[in-house]
């Protein structure tokens, strides 16, 4: 969700409990393959820029100090039951961001930081308690792919030390460039003793289904989930096909788009690289049409958990609502 930070010169499984009144089903209803359940879990609010949300012909930094149209933005990440284990897409966000002045180093940073974003965070919203909330241990996850580096999908994984944290090689390149906070990707935050992380390489496909696509990865080996490179927001960002039989498909872009009929209608939002995320919209609309019911689900999109559970033909989650 992030706004490039420019200068104003110019990276084993176990048992899931769930919570009965809102996921549980009966064994009539459950999966009946790899992947028992796909939920949005809800790590904090926040506010950002309505141009940041939807686009803008103005300067990125006039709008980030001069702009006056603010616009809620739920933090979300996913987490999807399978057998070999329980899989996190994305994180979270660490709420010490707020309550630690010198989370960000660079003072420039921390001059922006509350320019672009407005956060409603409390120590609940950290991805350990969020997952206890959802009656699931953290010490219980094994997988955790990480669509892409910014501080607001990464800011959990300090709490899953045992997990394998997948990342795009590409992704995991720029911390190697020179300044990558000014991508908001903080590679004090990312590259932690604890953190075991595993970059990811995509392998070509002859499957016509991901033709256009530069590559795939599988990441449990049977097909239930696929991770696609979809670059714009980020260089290296990668989105994650779930398929199961008796779901219609889904697609778990990250901050590809901050809302699903923004990317039908090629609307950009207000950061990333133009004409790479132009790009990534076509492939996955072709994807679309090639995956007839393919639910599209972003990770700043407060419809995503009603989404879900369209998809997997479950009670609505209402994960994303803010409260009033």
């Amino acid at each position: 969700m992030i706004c490039h930070l420019a200068s104003p010169g110019g990276v084993s499984g176990g048992s899931l409990m769930v919570d009965t009144s809102t996921v549980a089903l009966d064994d009539t209803r459950r999966a009946s393959g790899p992947i028992t359940s796909v939920r949005a879990l809800t790590c904090g609010q926040a506010e950002q820029h309505e141009e940041h949300r939807y686009g803008s012909r103005l300067p990125q930094l006039w709008w980030v100090f001069f702009g006056r149209s603010w616009v809620p933005l739920p933090l979300q990440c996913f987490l999807i039951e399978h057998r070999d284990g329980l899989v996190l897409f994305d994180t979270g966000i660490d709420p010490a961001i707020l309550s630690d002045k010198r989370y960000i180093k660079e003072a420039i940073g921390r001059f922006l930081l509350h320019r672009i974003f407005r956060f409603h965070l409390s120590e609940a919203d950290r991805i350990d308690h969020v997952l206890a909330g959802a009656g699931v241990a953290a010490g219980d996850i094994r997988t955790a792919v990480i669509s892409h580096l910014h501080f607001d999908h990464v800011g959990g994984i300090a709490q899953i030390p045992q997990a394998d944290l997948l990342v795009s090689a590409r992704e995991w390149a720029i911390l190697s460039e020179p300044h990558p906070e000014r991508e908001w990707i903080l590679r004090e935050h990312i590259e932690i003793p604890s953190a075991r992380w595993r970059q990811i390489s995509f392998e070509p496909s002859d499957d016509p289904l991901f033709e256009g696509f530069d590559g795939i990865h599988d990441v449990a080996g049977d097909g239930t989930m696929i991770l696609l490179p979809t670059p714009g927001h980020t260089a290296g960002s990668m989105s994650l096909l779930i398929r199961q039989d008796g779901w219609d498909p889904i697609l778990l872009v990250g901050d590809l788009t901050y809302e699903a009929g923004l990317l039908e209608q090629d609307i950009l939002p207000g950061t990333g690289d133009r004409e790479t995320l132009l790009a990534s919209f076509a492939k996955v609309r072709r994807l679309r049409q090639r995956l007839p019911g393919l639910a599209i689900v972003a990770s700043h999109d407060f419809t995503a958990g009603d989404a879900l559970s369209r998809a997997t033909h479950r009670p609505s989650q209402n994960s994303g609502e803010m409260a009033s």
